[in-house]
């Protein structure tokens, strides 16, 4: 009795399957012995019989006319087979809602994954929203489309988000921290790792991440390895520790992260043109009748005003042209340190 009521919290569901399984088949060979030897059926036919009598299909080509032989195949297929059969389709659908319920909680071991991105940690405020958005532009960059996203977080012990699902995100309920949990998601086969910083603006989240850090580099992975650090003194010491790519952790543009991932030291580049110490940005009021971009780039160059990446015209703005493209603007946009009023004079002067 108590094993009947306590049956469902057993690990041993395959055991039961695979018992249930060579009792069946036993049931079925017995009484295909039996209408052998007491039917006189080929064993083709006897097999026959016996199979379509437990699936209750009964097509009536065979059947025993003996009073043994009906005695039998009533004990052994109507009164035990058909009943292990109820049992064994019974224990095959609970294991398929458990792999699924485990699957769905994150506590399903994938040990057959590979080549995929790992996410290690979530943000702590607006998650299902950065998720969203971080997985909407893997989801849009070629390199990245076809490969399996894996999140590794505490977060999620009842379930993914629906769009988080829909979006094709498998995800391991765990703590980064153990070394174990890091074996059971494959983490030394993944082909990108992201560790997320759990707190943006909180530097106690660095050594959390520190710790992460050091764990995934004894598994020894040979994935590319991005990480963000709150705190910039300790981008230097992330570098150290094995990442490959040290990022700030900014919550509203998660496609920076992804450019880490493709294109390492893209994201220097954009953090630099945020700082006021860096390149940045800026707009020129200059007059261009009638010039190609390669005379343009070539002018702005040679003058010291910068990289133009486009320009200005009627409102409109038009971003990296061809070169023998032909321009007429009131205006220019350059990367530069900002450059001075009299280097910018004499742009005006060779593009008037």
């Amino acid at each position: 009795r108590k094993r009947r009521l306590t049956r469902h919290l057993s690990p041993n569901i395959g055991k039961r399957i695979g018992f249930l399984l060579f009792i069946l088949l036993m049931l079925i060979c017995i009484n295909s012995l039996a209408m052998m030897r007491f039917e006189g059926m080929e064993l083709g036919d006897a097999l026959w019989m016996s199979l379509v009598t437990i699936t209750t299909v009964g097509y009536g080509d065979q059947f025993p006319v003996t009073l043994t032989g009906r005695l039998i195949t009533i004990v052994t297929l109507f009164i035990f087979a058909i009943s292990v059969l109820t049992s064994l389709i019974s224990e095959i659908i609970e294991w398929r809602f458990i792999i699924t319920d485990k699957k769905r909680k994150g506590f399903w071991g994938w040990k057959k994954m590979s080549g995929h991105i790992q996410i290690i940690n979530s943000p702590n405020s607006d998650t299902e929203r950065y998720l969203l958005r971080l997985l909407t532009e893997i989801a849009a960059t070629d390199k990245l489309k076809n490969m399996p996203v894996h999140l590794l977080s505490r977060k999620y012990p009842e379930g993914l988000p629906q769009l988080l699902m829909q979006m094709k995100l498998i995800h391991t309920t765990g703590a980064a921290e153990d070394i174990e949990t890091l074996k059971r998601v494959n983490i030394n086969k993944a082909k990108h790792i992201l560790i997320l910083a759990r707190d943006a603006a909180d530097t106690l989240s660095d050594s959390v991440t520190f710790d992460v850090l050091n764990l995934v580099k004894t598994l020894e992975p040979e994935a590319n390895i991005v990480v963000e650090a709150v705190a910039d003194q300790n981008q230097q010491r992330f570098m150290q520790a094995g990442a490959n790519v040290v990022i700030r952790p900014i919550r509203a543009y998660p496609e920076l992260v992804v450019r880490a991932m493709v294109n390492p030291g893209t994201e220097r580049v954009i953090e630099d043109l945020l700082c006021s110490n860096g390149d940045s940005l800026y707009r020129e009021d200059i007059t261009i009748n009638a010039k190609s971009w390669l005379e343009i780039v070539t002018s702005a160059l040679t003058e010291g005003c910068g990289t133009p990446i486009g320009y200005i015209n009627a409102g409109k703005i038009f971003l990296q042209p061809e070169a023998s493209e032909i321009c007429t603007a009131d205006g220019l946009i350059l990367i530069s340190k900002q450059a001075t009023i009299e280097r910018i004079n004499k742009l005006k002067k060779k593009l008037k």
